[in-house]
């Protein structure tokens, strides 16, 4: 196997971020989970601007930064639909524990879109030898964790259908990972909106959620379409600024 750094950078960052997305969870903090998340993708568009410095006319970056938004928006509706909306989100109490954690998640999630976009276009490497090492990366995370904080914790015997539920999300990350980064050799590689888009896309999981939350449980609220539908005319927005 062929050693990618950053595709090494990207499992590592990632897996950083979603262990303590996963520490949330465990501790019933889904809104906090899904509303930091939502901004991986400006703290990707952040780190293009500071790292390739792209020339974006002024009329260009007005026109993305309000795309950017306006998604970013639509990922925060579509995230209170999980938790029952709006109004679970001001009769909540905060928890001030997993606020300090919670930018983590976007960070990590941002460094892992930015460092896979950094292998696929800037070193020029295959899609298999960013994800065997962003499996390595992920790996590596796994048992640093394990050592410092679950050794008290017993390995699942394998015994339910459920015990196998970590190891199937496992498969649906790294296979989400592929398509993003082969959505990242398909970009024209000319401007850094159509990185950003796919960057957003994503860090969108929180859509096939509500959608999945219609079909599954028979649930769907105002938030959740209203969010779905807003990411989607961010889009939009942003796409309209590559012809600017």
């Amino acid at each position: 196997m062929t050693f990618s750094k950053n595709g090494f950078l990207s499992g590592a960052t990632s897996n950083i971020a979603s262990i303590i997305m996963l520490y949330t969870l465990v501790s019933n903090q889904v809104l906090v989970v899904f509303s930091f998340v939502s901004f991986a993708s400006v703290v990707f568009f952040l780190i293009i601007l500071i790292v390739d410095k792209p020339r974006f006319s002024g009329k260009q970056e007005s026109i993305a930064v309000v795309g950017i938004l306006v998604a970013v928006v639509g990922l925060f509706l579509a995230s209170t639909s999980t938790v029952g909306g709006i109004k679970y989100l001001l009769n909540s109490a905060i928890n001030w524990q997993f606020l300090a954690i919670a930018p983590i998640m976007p960070i990590g999630f941002g460094l892992w879109a930015y460092f896979s976009f950094a292998a696929i276009k800037k070193e020029g490497e295959n899609v298999l030898t960013v994800c065997l090492n962003y499996s390595l990366a992920s790996f590596v995370v796994a048992v640093v964790v394990y050592v410092f904080f679950g050794l008290r914790f017993p390995f699942p015997a394998f015994s339910q259908i459920r015990d196998l539920y970590p190891i199937l999300a496992g498969i649906f990350v790294l296979g989400g990972v592929a398509l993003a980064l082969r959505s990242y050799q398909l970009t024209s590689g000319q401007s850094r909106i159509e990185e950003t888009m796919v960057a957003i896309l994503a860090n969108a999981e929180v859509i096939p959620l509500t959608l999945l939350s219609y079909f599954i449980l028979s649930e769907m609220t105002m938030e959740g379409l209203a969010g779905a539908l807003t990411v989607f005319i961010g889009l939009s927005i942003l796409n309209s600024a590559r012809s600017e």
